[in-house]
């Protein structure tokens, strides 16, 4: 049928270890993790319509983050001020299935040099090791 679009079949896999290390390192009532687990809600209801955005393959800090998708935290906010946190999720195609794989949840780009940014956390899970 002209003009007929095919939905797309997604699945979203946060591994329980995954969250624990990521999200369950925060304080319980803090901010961040409060935002961390409204976004999780989101995602996993919705996850066609939230502001997915693809990684650099090769981010300026020496990560490596080809076929993964990053999505800033709150849901809807642009820029380092407005969403200082962020997911990185794997992203591959399995049969007719897009599977988004959670990676990494963090700040984008952190003021204290000793916190690792979301995106090194999540080159560490993927590629064993933080980039050099």
């Amino acid at each position: 049928m002209a003009g007929r679009r095919n939905p797309i079949n997604v699945r979203v896999e946060i591994d329980d270890e995954v969250w624990a290390e990521e999200v369950g390192r925060l304080r319980e009532r803090s901010p961040a993790r409060a935002q961390a687990e409204k976004a999780r809600r989101e995602i996993e209801t919705h996850p066609t319509t939230v502001p997915w955005q693809p990684c650099e393959e090769d981010g300026p800090r020496g990560t490596r983050l080809a076929d993964c998708v990053k999505l800033y935290v709150p849901i809807g906010q642009e820029g380092a001020s407005a969403a200082p946190h962020g997911f990185v999720f794997a992203l591959r195609k399995v049969e007719e299935v897009l599977v988004l794989r959670m990676l990494a949840f963090g700040e984008r780009h952190p003021t204290n040099p000793r916190t690792h940014p979301v995106y090194s956390r999540a080159h560490r899970r993927l590629h064993g090791r933080y980039p050099e």
